[in-house]
């Protein structure tokens, strides 16, 4: 957790030129360790409304493999499986671009799929609050933000949510697990080694 803290106040420097002092970092990390040790059980995947599909969507780097993956799930308002992807690319990027480009990947794919709808969840609080604030710039993840706001804007039904790791297990694995696959590969039916993960979220 103070790790996480470290980087995310080396990242708030690096993009909003924003900087905590040690103590605070280490009291931030103090908070977040016991936010998370108190909700860790209550976190659960939530179905979306009446009439809304939930798309979970997660990026992976696998060590030693060059690769940046990527993996989604589209379900409906009952908790069920419509359709997955899983996606690699031979190259090495950052966390949050991977997770941008992961998300962007995810919206052209509900695009793809007539899906106009959607709440996405992704467990970067990053790239959350960089959509939510709307930023823009030159930089390659700044580039991607561009291309999701730009997204958005056409299809307002398109939600952003952050939820963490535990209510995204789904997609994780689905990264995870996209290096077993050519570089692009659709799932119209629940794959088996997520199907008990799918089925426990239902319930």
């Amino acid at each position: 957790m103070l790790l996480w803290c470290i980087w995310h106040n080396r990242n708030d420097k690096f993009w909003n030129d924003n900087v905590q002092m040690t103590r605070q970092i280490g009291r931030h990390a103090f908070d977040d360790w016991n936010d998370w040790t108190t909700e860790a059980d209550l976190v659960r995947w939530e179905k979306p409304p009446l009439d809304w599909v939930k798309c979970n969507v997660d990026v992976a780097f696998v060590s030693g493999s060059g690769r940046t993956s990527m993996g989604l799930c589209f379900r409906d308002n009952s908790g069920h499986f419509m359709a997955g992807m899983a996606q690699w690319q031979q190259t090495v990027i950052s966390s949050v671009e991977g997770e941008a480009w992961a998300l962007l990947l995810a919206m052209e794919e509900a695009r793809y799929r007539g899906l106009d709808r959607v709440q996405f969840e992704s467990d970067s609080k990053v790239l959350i609050e960089v959509i939510h604030m709307k930023r823009r710039g030159n930089s390659e993840f700044l580039s991607i933000i561009h291309d999701i706001l730009s997204l958005m804007s056409s299809f307002i039904n398109f939600e952003v949510k952050f939820v963490r790791r535990q209510a995204n297990l789904v997609a994780h694995t689905l990264a995870r697990a996209a290096n077993s696959w050519a570089s692009f590969h659709r799932f119209e039916n629940i794959p088996f080694y997520i199907e008990r993960l799918v089925f426990n979220e239902m319930q």
